[in-house]
C-alpha cells in the first residue's frame, strides 16, 4: 500500500507522490503552407511555413494521405533557427488525381498536428497551358535544321515528330487528324518554319502550334 503525505502551511500544500509537471510538447505549434492548391501528376509541390518555437532536436514530419485518410508518404525535413522551413515533394506515382490532406508535427507524437489539403487535377489542363512548358529535345531541333537543308527525308523528319507525340511532348487527337498520303509528303514551304525553329527565330511553342496545325489540316501525316 503506498502513501501519501501532504503538509499544509497556510494556503499551500506540497505533496510527495503527485503526478509528474505537464509534458511541453503541445507548446511547439506550426503553420503550413503549400504553393497552390491544385497540381499535375509529375508536378513539385513546395510546403512552406513556421514553427512558434526553434528546437534544434526536433525534426518537422510531413505526412500525406488520400481522402479516404490512407497512408500515402511521410517524409522529415529540418527547421532552420529562425523558425521558417521550406520541403518540396515530388507527385510521382504513389499519386493520382483527387484530393489529398496533409498532417504536419513538430517533433515527437504528441505535439500538435496541422491540417491542410490538396489536390491534383491533371484533367483540368488545356492544351494552352501545356504548350507553355513545352520543352523539345535539342536533337529533334538538329533533325529540323537538316531536313529545312535536304539533308534527311521527309519520313526521317516525321519520325521525330512521332517521338514527341509518343512521349507527350505533343498532343495531337487521332480523331482531328487530316487525311494525307502515307509516303508522308510535305510541302517544301513548311520547311521555312523548321529551318527557323531549328535557327531559333521561333520558340518550341510556335513549332508545335504549326505542326498541329499542319496535321490538323492533312498537311503531315503522323501515326499513332
Amino acid at each position: 500500500m503506498s502513501l501519501f503525505f501532504v503538509f499544509s502551511s497556510g494556503s499551500q500544500a506540497f505533496g510527495y507522490g503527485a503526478p509528474p509537471a505537464q509534458s511541453s510538447a503541445n507548446n511547439y505549434t506550426l503553420e503550413i503552407y503549400s504553393d497552390n492548391e491544385s497540381y499535375n501528376l509529375g508536378d513539385t509541390i513546395t510546403f512552406s511555413g513556421t514553427v512558434n518555437k526553434y528546437d534544434e532536436r526536433r525534426n518537422l514530419r510531413i505526412s500525406i494521405f488520400d481522402s479516404n485518410n490512407n497512408f500515402i508518404l511521410t517524409q522529415k525535413t529540418s527547421v532552420n533557427t529562425d523558425g521558417t522551413f521550406l520541403h518540396s515533394i515530388l507527385l510521382n506515382e504513389k499519386f493520382f488525381d483527387g484530393k489529398f490532406i496533409v498532417k504536419a508535427q513538430y517533433g515527437t507524437s504528441q505535439a500538435p498536428v496541422k491540417k491542410m489539403s490538396f489536390e491534383i487535377n491533371s484533367n483540368d489542363v488545356t492544351m494552352e497551358e501545356k504548350l507553355t512548358s513545352v520543352k523539345i529535345p535539342d536533337w529533334i531541333k538538329n533533325n529540323a535544321g537538316w531536313w529545312a537543308d535536304g539533308l534527311i527525308d521527309d519520313n526521317s523528319f516525321v519520325e521525330g515528330l512521332q517521338f514527341l507525340i509518343k512521349e507527350g511532348l505533343m498532343e495531337i487527337p487521332a480523331t482531328e487528324q487530316g487525311s494525307v498520303s502515307n509516303d508522308n509528303k510535305i510541302p517544301d514551304w513548311i520547311k521555312n518554319n523548321a529551318g527557323w525553329w531549328a535557327d531559333g527565330l521561333i520558340d518550341d511553342n510556335s513549332f508545335v502550334q504549326g505542326i498541329q496545325f499542319l496535321i490538323k489540316e492533312g498537311l503531315m501525316k503522323i501515326s499513332n
